[in-house]
């Protein structure tokens, strides 16, 4: 077996896992920001806070497989409708990492001090304001290593896509395997592919770090 003549389909199928990675990344820090910062101890209510938590826990405490199985398999069958497993999948892993992304929103938020908060609002500043321009480029610094943390954990999540039948990369892994019958270099192919996937995203990780600290300074 010659591997280079299977390139193209590892390729094509690694396209579709940094789809999938960076759609659900987008979701999940949407997600993840929005409900941080309404469960932030300087905005949410009672019963805001008691909600988002019932949310992060659930996001937290159900697997990733599970998510997807469920989200492919139960919520069609109990609404009747038919949900493509690309969507499926996507809203699957977007639910799941946005818990965790919530966490470390509000988390980062909370870390600030309070007297940055006072500031402001002795300034006369609208909570607007106060997030966007104050609290939020503070917390953005000190959040960054475990956001990407979360995200490069998510791209591995991607693997698990191939288990409601995506062609991703290690779908299309399985299924060159099915027919050649010779698992080791197309695996050690694919954990290749995987391992240049997270150093591109350290190289991200590392700028990103260099520009806040300069930023700062």
């Amino acid at each position: 077996m010659n591997i280079l003549d299977y390139l193209p389909l590892l390729l094509k199928g690694s396209l579709i896992t940094i789809i999938a990675w960076i759609i659900s990344a987008i979701l999940s820090l949407t997600i993840g920001t929005l409900l941080g910062i309404a469960s932030c101890h300087h905005l949410t209510s009672t019963f805001a806070k008691t909600a988002i938590r019932c949310y992060t826990f659930i996001a937290k405490g159900i697997p990733a497989y599970v998510q997807i199985l469920i989200a492919y398999f139960v919520i069609p069958a109990a609404l009747g409708i038919n949900i493509p497993s690309f969507v499926a999948a996507i809203g699957a892993l977007a639910f799941c990492s946005s818990g965790y992304v919530t966490e470390i929103v509000r988390s980062g938020i909370n870390s600030i001090p309070q007297g940055q908060w006072d500031a402001c609002f002795a300034l006369g500043y609208p909570i607007k304001d106060t997030l966007l321009r104050i609290i939020l480029p503070q917390t953005l610094k000190n959040i960054l290593p475990s956001l990407f943390g979360e995200f490069e954990q998510l791209l591995k999540s991607t693997s698990l896509l191939a288990t409601i039948g995506i062609t991703e990369l290690t779908r299309t892994g399985m299924n060159i395997i099915s027919r050649e019958l010779n698992p080791i270099p197309i695996y050690l192919l694919i954990a290749s592919i995987y391992l240049l996937f997270s150093a591109l995203l350290q190289i991200i990780i590392i700028y990103t770090e260099k520009r806040s600290h300069h930023g700062n300074r």
